[in-house]
């Protein structure tokens, strides 16, 4: 049913919402400005329908068919007003005589199908009860003019280009400018082209194949993407498995081959529990932790202290670690953010530091 009258157009969205005592109050003083006008007897007998005004809906809908016998919304808000009035066999004739004319009709033919699975009195009768007529009639959502869409549209993007321009640029600067191929894995691939898992069982991290394919997948994607804090930590898990010797050797040889991260471009959060349950897996894996200092010592080559890990608010303490920071700075009496190494021992492990960043 398209509608071109202002008046039908503002009654056909408030139907759309819901407000069928609005519509009704709306369209029934304007009866004279449409006495032939079936769209308006579809609207408004739509509405007392679905405001449960049954014998006013008869009344409205008639004078539709009146107006335009071939009436599609008006026959179909009918077929429904039966249902309404738990008259099926009025409905199903009137869905018949739809088809007729409109054979390729859904609402018609869904309407038959569903009375026709019926099977039997009770279940007819709890299907008149719960039914929804919006099954069965016409759709009348609110389309909104492709214009009005496109504006729409044009708005979004502007705005997302407004909060997110720095994102949005740094993302498509990545999409045209991707990094270069990283070389150098090639003959840890090749290696772990036959067999993984070697004859070894005494060994610090033990894998089985399927885990052992899935760690070198990890470390190769890793490496190729240049985080290298994660790849090392992955490549550390084949070093020190029951992995096949040759795929050991060239594990170790491509954590050589690793480049340096910084505080700016770390892409790992290690937590203090995963390097204390194995600190070997995490050999010369960079952490970023946040803490504060206790029993600072000076020597002449390193500031040493222990690290208070996780009390910079002073409510939690993950751990205390021993903290070695090979070059010069000055120490301040505040919570501090380390970067360091992960420095594995027979005891447990130390930190050495790469950057210092107190937390004022």
């Amino acid at each position: 049913m398209r509608i071109t009258n202002n008046v039908l157009k503002k009654a056909r969205r408030w139907l759309a919402s819901g407000r069928n005592t609005k519509v009704i109050r709306y369209l029934e003083p304007e009866i004279p400005n449409f006495l032939e006008d079936p769209d308006y007897y579809a609207l408004l007998g739509r509405a007392c329908l679905h405001a449960g005004v049954l014998k006013d809906a008869d009344l409205y809908l008639s004078r539709g068919l009146q107006a335009d016998p071939s009436h599609l919304d008006v026959r179909l808000t009918l077929a429904v007003t039966h249902l309404k009035r738990k008259d099926p066999s009025s409905a199903v004739r009137t869905w018949l005589e739809i088809l007729e004319d409109h054979p390729e009709d859904k609402r018609a033919k869904r309407g038959l199908r569903t009375m026709k699975h019926i099977s039997d009195q009770n279940s007819q009768d709890r299907f008149l009860e719960r039914f929804d007529p919006n099954r069965f009639l016409p759709d009348i959502a609110i389309t909104w003019p492709r214009r009005v869409l496109t504006a729409l549209l044009l708005i979004l993007v502007l705005l997302m280009l407004l909060y997110a321009r720095r994102p949005i640029v740094s993302a498509v600067s990545r999409v045209l400018s991707p990094p270069p191929p990283r070389s150098g894995s090639r003959a840890l691939r090749s290696a772990a082209s036959g067999r993984i898992i070697g004859s070894e069982t005494d060994v610090l991290h033990f894998m089985t194949e399927n885990e052992a394919a899935r760690t070198l997948k990890r470390a190769l994607r890793y490496f190729e993407r240049y985080q290298d804090n994660s790849a090392r930590h992955e490549l550390n898990k084949i070093r020190r498995s029951n992995a096949d010797e040759e795929i050991r050797l060239q594990a170790a040889l491509l954590i050589e081959s690793l480049g340096e991260t910084d505080i700016e471009t770390i892409e790992t959060d290690f937590s203090f529990a995963q390097v204390s349950e194995s600190p070997w897996l995490f050999e010369d894996c960079l952490v970023l932790w946040r803490g504060v200092t206790a029993n600072v010592t000076f020597n002449d080559d390193a500031i040493r202290f222990d690290f208070l890990v996780g009390y910079q608010e002073g409510r939690v303490l993950e751990g205390r670690i021993p903290v070695t920071v090979p070059f010069l700075t000055v120490m301040e009496p505040l919570p501090l953010e380390l970067l360091a190494r992960v420095r594995p021992s027979e005891s447990g492990f130390t930190l050495s530091a790469e950057t210092l960043h107190f937390l004022r």
